[in-house]
């Protein structure tokens, strides 16, 4: 197997090329082909190409075809089966708001720019939209006709089948080793790492995180819940596997994983709702791959007893649950999020009453709560309406100023013919009706070259109003409208207590906000 390394940095020899390339390439014309470098690698191998090489190459390239480098897009550590070119953080962002920058895009090979064969027939439409080129350093493209297209469609499927290959592979390869009792693929779960033991890899306690996994299991046994056992993990400064702070989640899925107990299984991804399944062998036996199990069956057994009891006990009314209205826009003064909760009581009479409030999952002593959700989300909407109510909806479209180039490429060609020939000795340096008509012609050409205006000569945006203010935007589109409008601009409502205890709520509006509600439509299916 290929060993895996972190990405290297740039070597001395490197940087001395990239600053030589670089210098070359600001002496292009300013007139040459505009290029967007791509550069992506989902994991550096002794076999791949590093992001460095991939670099230089592509701009070796655009200097022997006198392609102006306008800008990178790296994308590392993405793979390109997961990530459309549009998705990724980097090229995604040329790709949908800096369209204008550039005129063709340049990568090392296609399958480091694009996988699947419906990403790259999205690329294609997008490229005739757009007036955009691809160019593979590696890899013969040409957009120009639709059998060229077909040519690249048969790259990309190539790619795709390789792709496939590569997962039948893992697939086979762990249907052979799940039924053995010794580790060969896959990461261990939480509390587990691997060593030789009688020359098997198998798994052995990684001391930490089994101290801490059992922790998790003495509380939830004592009925501490969930949350309150992820607090007490990250006060500790107990790693998890993501470098991230605890939730309740982490630790229920821990408890509830039967690979605590040192057995193989499978299953465990977000589809199947990470709920993971014991591997049996011929005779329906579960397959130790552990000597020193962090939990016994018995204990496994008890805690999951003991965390169904909880959850019993816990009332819920999934058809009165709500989620929480402008989620991500309502923040505590600590910067977080502001979540509704629902809890219900039983009356006397039988009656299941339910309240309602807001609070800060993050504060507590003294915590963030308050009742009567409607009052703040009704104050917050009132807000908005008053500060931005009145502001015009801005769409912004893209323009291609290729036609106003041709135009007026015609239009200078054709004036410079008229005035050489009206020059001393040219062919319309005569006396009477020709000079005549070659001087009107060429004041007619002259009118029409000023008509022109040079921004309309250039791929841009324009940005246009819809006829209809924020306050008849949202009055149709509803709530979901105004959430997502206030999400997009990053506008907070800021919710705190005074000193007498009375509830204050701040609209936060950034300083940009014009700019940040200009409607702007995808251009991806």
């Amino acid at each position: 197997m290929t060993a895996t390394k972190t990405a290297p940095e740039w070597t001395v020899e490197e940087l001395a090329e990239l600053a030589d390339l670089q210098a070359r390439n600001d002496a292009l014309p300013e007139d040459a082909p505009r290029g967007l470098l791509s550069v992506r690698l989902s994991i550096l191998t002794e076999d791949t190409t590093s992001p460095a090489r991939q670099e230089l190459d592509l701009r070796r390239h655009a200097i022997r075809e006198g392609v102006r480098v306008v800008g990178v897009a790296r994308d590392l550590g993405v793979s390109a089966t997961k990530k459309a070119p549009w998705e990724r953080k980097e090229l995604g962002d040329w790709l949908n708001n800096r369209i204008p920058e550039f005129d063709l895009i340049l990568f090392w090979k296609l399958d480091r720019f694009i996988r699947r064969i419906s990403d790259l027939h999205e690329v294609i439409k997008w490229c005739k939209k757009f007036g955009k080129n691809l160019i593979s350093l590696n890899d013969t493209l040409d957009l120009s006709s639709p059998a060229a297209q077909a040519m690249v469609t048969f790259i990309a499927a190539v790619a795709e089948i390789e792709t496939a290959n590569t997962k039948t592979r893992v697939s086979s390869h762990w249907e052979y080793t799940k039924h053995q009792d010794q580790w060969r693929i896959g990461k261990p779960s939480y509390g587990y790492k691997t060593a030789r033991v009688g020359g098997k890899l198998r798994l052995v306690q990684e001391p930490k995180q089994a101290r801490a996994v059992r922790y998790m299991y003495h509380a939830a046994m004592r009925g501490v819940p969930a949350n309150r056992i992820s607090k007490v993990l990250d006060r500790a400064k107990v790693p998890t596997y993501s470098d991230r702070k605890w939730n309740n989640r982490q630790v229920l899925r821990i408890l509830r994983n039967p690979a605590v107990k040192g057995i193989r299984t499978e299953g465990g991804v977000k589809a199947t709702t990470y709920k993971s399944t014991p591997v049996l062998d011929k005779q329906g036996q579960e397959i130790r791959v552990t000597d020193e199990p962090i939990l016994t069956s018995e204990e496994f057994e008890g805690v999951q007893a003991a965390l169904a009891t909880r959850a019993k006990n816990r009332r819920h009314h999934e058809k009165n649950r709500r989620p929480t209205r402008f989620l991500g826009v309502m923040k505590h003064r600590c910067g977080r999020n502001v979540n509704e909760t629902n809890s219900y009581k039983t009356l006397s009479a039988g009656e299941v009453k339910e309240y309602r409030y807001l609070r800060c999952p993050e504060c507590r002593k003294p915590g963030f709560v308050t009742l009567d959700p409607e009052h703040v989300y009704s104050a917050l909407a009132q807000a908005v309406f008053e500060a931005l109510g009145d502001f015009e909806v801005i769409r912004r479209e893209y323009a291609r100023g290729e036609e106003n180039r041709r135009e007026r490429k015609r239009l200078e060609e054709s004036i410079a013919s008229y005035m050489s020939g009206l020059e001393p000795g040219g062919k319309f340096d005569k006396v009477g009706f020709i000079r005549e008509k070659a001087e009107s012609t060429l004041a007619a050409l002259m009118n029409d070259l000023t008509k022109i205006d040079p921004d309309s000569t250039k791929d841009r945006w324009i940005y246009e109003s819809t006829g209809v203010t924020y306050r008849q935007h949202w009055e149709t589109g509803g709530v979901e409208a105004m959430e997502k409008d206030l999400l997009s601009s990053g506008i907070t409502f800021e919710l705190g207590r005074q000193d007498d205890g009375e509830l204050l709520g701040k609209l936060i509006i950034p300083h940009d906000i014009k700019k940040r509600l200009i409607r702007m439509d995808s251009t991806w299916s």
